[in-house]
């Protein structure tokens, strides 16, 4: 049934799963460190934007105020059923244009960035589709599956040229109980384990940060699917996994885009009329 389950469903869910890599340099290797990020493209009022963990980007503020360096962005596409030979969309990033939310004490971590212009054309032309409102739901609603799309950092590699490959792998979930060590972060996550041993999928669940996590209802002989939240951590010693609410968090983002585009019309009318 798993078997199946991620057959159906793999290839539909990737078109809106995205990575984020790069190359990090720091002063004390020779070499770089190659990195790779889980996130997933929604649209918000007609434009698009990348989700991820807010702690992702929190942590790459502080390491470039540590000293290091960031390059060779790229947007990775493959799983949307990408035509131009793997290569990846290239991506400018610039840390003043990502809004990031990371409370470690009270588990809020959320990160969001616009994509528009030629990246989205790109993305688009590679078979990527953002999730629209209809398709955002929580974890409290009734579902036949939970489903965790992400990318295991044991499995990404680097040709030492310009080839970054990693392995993106759906992991059936089920929900589990609150760890004892989660604390008042229980009150802005909730919590899911693998279906299955874990090891089927992955070693270490390091990588998967950002990943969406799914619900599907099998309905009509097909499966339906809704996001409903932002892998956040896990608990080792338990083998359970963090999840922050997706539904709220776009909500809010919403209300933020629809005020921007009145601002936006506002002035559009102010300078015409002068």
């Amino acid at each position: 049934m798993l078997s199946n389950f991620t057959k159906c469903v793999a290839a539909t869910l990737g078109k809106h799963f995205l990575t984020l890599s790069c190359q990090q340099n720091v002063a004390s290797s020779k070499e770089p460190r190659t990195l790779v990020f889980s996130g997933f493209v929604v649209d918000i009022l007609g434009e698009w934007f990348y989700v991820t963990a807010g702690h992702i980007i929190q942590d790459i503020r502080h390491a470039v105020a540590a000293g290091a360096s960031f390059d060779a962005w790229r947007l990775g596409d493959q799983t949307a059923g990408n035509s131009f030979n793997g290569a990846a969309v290239p991506y400018d990033f610039d840390d003043e244009k990502w809004l990031a939310f990371d409370n470690r004490q009270t588990g809020v971590d959320y990160a969001i960035v616009h994509l528009h212009g030629l990246c989205r054309w790109q993305l688009e032309a590679g078979g990527v589709m953002a999730i629209g409102k209809e398709a955002w739901s929580d974890h409290t609603t009734p579902s036949d599956h939970w489903a965790l799309v992400g990318v295991p950092s044991e499995s990404v590699a680097y040709d030492g040229e310009r080839i970054i490959t990693a392995r993106v792998v759906l992991v059936p979930l089920v929900p589990a109980g609150t760890p004892a060590a989660a604390g008042e972060r229980s009150d802005n996550q909730f919590y899911a384990r693998p279906s299955e041993p874990s090891d089927q999928y992955f070693k270490n669940p390091d990588g998967f940060s950002g990943a969406p996590v799914f619900s599907l209802v099998y309905s009509e002989e097909r499966w339906l699917y809704n996001v409903i939240g932002i892998q956040s951590s896990w608990y080792s010693e338990s083998g359970v996994l963090s999840a922050c609410p997706f539904a709220t968090f776009a909500s809010e983002i919403e209300v933020a885009v629809a005020e921007a585009f009145a601002a936006h019309a506002e002035q559009a009318s102010t300078s015409g009329a002068a």
